[in-house]
């Protein structure tokens, strides 16, 4: 295999890659095969089965906005939707009015509108429309088609886009999506992606697929927390206990309100029973026990019978109240 063919092969396998994963907005509409091109103060800037588009903020689930933005981390907010270090195209290239380029193009078909065609890493539809170049068009316009690739068989598995993998190999069954070896590697495929009779044998249910997805996400994102917590408590230095003492500090005295200004503020004293200088860090918690910030650290002097201090959070309203003194913990449930 040549270098520019093996390079080309990786090239494919990345674009299969990225073009497995499924966008559902909160307005019911489903795109397939999604690429996040970049994204601006508004919303997405989107390539998938159908073409290109748009997608406000507003019609993504809240929790998978950064999501979607860490997708398109390569490009930065304001470039165009083409990766500038990609190969420009070549004589055997066809480069569309979107950036996307095809790569050894092979004529399969051609109709009034458009041209179907083989390419490294499967087939299109493309419409003459969408090719800016006139004499590009007109070559495609008059170009003689070759011998139609063989008919799927029995273990290939056909997108819906048309695209054919070779010798399917099923590895893993997920509630949204195939994961699956083949002749040109590994893909994982969204069930929107794949045929009406691959979705019923394998029990494809929508309402399930979107669950599994909200789940994933919010795990995801209570380990990121969780992280970003045990990131936070590991920069100081742990506090140890006197001898005797269980419980080196008590809170008392919690009081919850929120400030003209919309942000929720809590009060609070803390007596420290011991001879030394503890630091503590108090996080406030929402919904299903989620960390809404890093906390805020406090000295707390040796024999202290009740300092008050107080933290105020922005935007959501706390639901729980813990406060950390080395290995020590105390959970409190605010009134509101």
């Amino acid at each position: 295999m040549s270098v520019r063919w093996t390079f080309l092969f990786v090239f494919a396998l990345g674009a299969l890659a990225a073009w497995a994963e499924d966008m559902f907005t909160t307005t019911g509409e489903t795109y397939t095969n999604v690429i996040i091109l970049r994204y601006d103060r508004k919303g997405y800037f989107i390539r998938h089965a159908g073409g290109d588009t748009k997608i406000p903020y507003r019609a993504v689930l809240p929790e998978l906005r950064d999501y979607y933005k860490k997708k398109a981390s390569y490009l930065t907010p304001g470039q165009k939707g083409v990766d500038e270090t990609e190969e420009p195209p070549g004589p055997d290239d066809l480069a569309t009015r979107t950036g996307r380029i095809y790569r050894d193009v092979v004529v399969r078909e051609v109709d009034r509108y458009a041209v179907y065609i083989s390419h490294v890493g499967g087939s299109a539809k493309v419409y003459f429309s969408d090719i800016p170049d006139k004499d590009v068009r007109d070559k495609y316009r008059n170009a003689t088609p070759v011998e139609p690739e063989r008919p799927p068989g029995t273990n290939d598995l056909v997108a819906v886009d048309g695209q054919v993998f070779r010798n399917v190999e099923i590895r893993l069954v997920e509630p949204d999506s195939l994961t699956f070896r083949h002749d040109g590697g590994v893909s994982k495929l969204s069930f929107p992606s794949l045929s009406e009779e691959i979705r019923e044998k394998y029990g494809y249910d929508p309402k399930a697929a979107a669950k599994y997805r909200r789940d994933l996400a919010d795990e995801k994102k209570r380990q990121e927390e969780e992280e970003a917590v045990r990131r936070a408590m590991s920069k100081f230095e742990p506090q140890k206990q006197a001898q005797g003492v269980d419980e080196p500090i008590n809170v008392f005295d919690v009081e919850a309100s929120r400030s003209d200004a919309g942000e929720f503020r809590v009060k609070f004293a803390v007596k420290n029973f011991t001879d030394q200088l503890l630091i503590i860090r108090a996080i406030p918690y929402g919904p299903k026990s989620k960390a809404l910030m890093g906390g805020k650290k406090f000295k707390i002097q040796p024999h202290s019978k009740g300092e008050r201090l107080e933290i105020a959070v922005p935007l959501v309203q706390p639901e729980e109240f813990r406060v950390y003194c080395g290995e020590y913990q105390t959970n409190l449930a605010l009134r509101w």
